[in-house]
This record gives structure tokens, sequence and C-alpha cells, in this order.
């Protein structure tokens, strides 16, 4: 009798069930979206990749300013032209280091905020060239050589700091995990308070929605802005990539939330459509009862 009635209790729940699978999915996707590109297990999770490009123009002098020459560590800087910059939410991943850089590691990460004082940063400042410049001001106008730099690790912090911030997406996994138990307290049977609760779930979710529907379009905006922004104003000397795996993280996100939102607010329409039926019963049978009465009392007299 015992299976028989946990089956019936999970049927008449399915809606609710249903809606914490997904509310489930969408803390799983927002956790491995927020902890792209933090350790070397998520390098795939990445919002925009930035790499010098080979076929550029530039790329000789950008080779030939690593060769021969050392980084603030005294380790050599032949081949650091090959190098790859990944962006996430929460940290800056380099791949294809050389061997003889950094202990035979060819990947490191970083955390977002943490990038100027690495050795990595400044060794990765290369001089592309000099433009000579005129003080105007005095007298005799003096000239003078201002080196043009070009950072690309900086390109990646810029890219995690002050672009694609991760508070929106914070908020969202706290907020989810919230969700996740206001569904799972509503669909206890016989609990108090369930019809204020209900209601409170219903704006939960709505503004999570939202809140991460605003997040979704900025992490797209950011990605595609980033991504062409770069290899345009660079002259086409580094090459970006989008990273897909990141934007199709945070548009399913996005979708489940909205699913499940659309199957709070149905239940809730179904719930107070069978209380006004319940309502209508009970005042048609009040009704019956007080025309029979009256019909009696009628017939009495």
């Amino acid at each position: 009798m015992f299976p028989l009635s946990m089956v019936w209790f999970c049927i008449k729940r399915m809606p609710r069930i249903f809606a914490l699978c997904f509310n489930m999915i969408v803390i799983f996707l927002t956790i491995f979206l927020l902890l792209g590109c933090y350790n070397e297990s998520s390098l795939s999770t990445f919002l925009v990749s930035y790499r010098f490009e080979p076929s550029s123009p530039f790329y000789s002098v950008i080779e030939s300013s690593f060769q021969g020459a050392h980084g603030r560590s005294n380790s050599s800087l032949d081949g650091l032209e090959t190098v790859r910059v990944k962006s996430g939410y929460m940290g800056v991943c380099l791949l294809d280091l050389p061997k003889g850089y950094s202990d035979g590691s060819t990947t490191v990460c970083y955390p977002r905020k943490n990038l100027f004082n690495t050795g990595l940063y400044s060794d990765l400042s290369i001089e592309l060239f000099n433009l000579p410049t005129s003080n105007g001001t005095s007298p005799s106008p003096s000239q003078k050589n201002v080196p043009i730099k070009l950072n690309i690790l900086q390109l990646g912090q810029l890219t995690s700091v002050e672009i694609i911030h991760p508070y929106i997406l914070m908020a969202t996994v706290v907020l989810s995990c919230v969700m996740f138990l206001l569904i799972i307290y509503v669909t206890l049977p016989k609990v108090p308070k369930k019809s204020l609760v209900n209601r409170l779930l219903l704006i939960w979710s709505s503004a999570l929605t939202l809140l991460w529907g605003f997040g979704t379009m900025w992490t797209h905006v950011g990605i595609n802005a980033s991504a062409e922004m770069v290899s345009a104003a660079s002259m086409g000397i580094i090459r970006s990539s989008k990273g897909k795996k990141a934007a199709a993280l945070s548009w399913c996100a996005f979708a489940f939330l909205l699913i499940d939102c659309l199957i709070i607010w149905l239940l809730y329409f179904r719930d107070r459509k069978k209380l006004s039926d319940e309502i209508d019963k009970v005042r048609a049978s009040d009704s019956y009862q007080s025309s029979k009465y009256h019909s009696d009392s009628s017939t009495l007299a």
C-alpha cells in the first residue's frame, strides 16, 4: 500500500516535480558557468578567448620581441607568442605556454582580479613600435618616442573585470537555491502557510527569470562585443574566439527558468480554478437547500 500511495503522491504533484528537476538543472548550469576558467578543469567554459594572429603583419614583430628575452623571474620568453588567453566569470586562464617558461606547465589559471602582480602580466606586455611626439609648450620643441604597447593578458582581465561581471550570475545561483527549497516546501502535503509560500514563489520565480534574462542578454552582448571589437581595434593583431559553450549554458539556464516560472503560474491558476469551482458548488448546494426549504414551508402553509 505504501508504494501505491507514493506513486499517487508523485502523480498528483508531477508538475511541481518537473519544476524541481528544471530548477536543479538551472542550479548546476549556472554553477558550471560561474566556475568557468576558474581552474584547469573548466577551461572549455570560457567567455572569450584571445591569441596572437599568425597571419598578421605584426606577428613577426611579436615573435622577435619574445625571442632571446627573459622575464621577471629570469625565465626565457621564447615561444610566448603562441599563448592563448581565456576569460571566464571568475578567472583567466593561459594555455599553450612554453614548457621552459613555467616548470613544464603549459596551462595556468588566475583569479580575475589577481593579475597585475603576476610575472606573466609584465612578460606578456610587448612593445610594437614607437611614435615620435613633440612637446609644443617649450620654446624649442623636443621630440621623444612614446612606446605603443600591447598586453594580451590585460585584454583577458578587462573582459572578466570590466565587461562581463559575475555578480548577476552569483545572485542567480543563490536565488535558484532558495527557489528550490520553496518548491520543495509547497510540494509537501499539510504544511503551514502553504498559500502564502505559493504566492511568494510566484513573485520569486518571476523576479528570478527577469534577473537572469537580463544577465543572459548582458553575457550575450558582452561576448559578441568583446570578440568583434578587440579583433578590429587591434588591427588584426589579436584573434578573438567566442565562448559558445558559455553562451549555450546561459541561454539554457534562462530557458529552464522560464519553463519553471510558467509551470508555477499555471499551477496557481489551476488551484484558483479548483477553488472557484468548489465555491460555486457550495453556493449551488446552499441555494438548492434554501429553495427546497422555502417550497416545503409553502406546502405546509
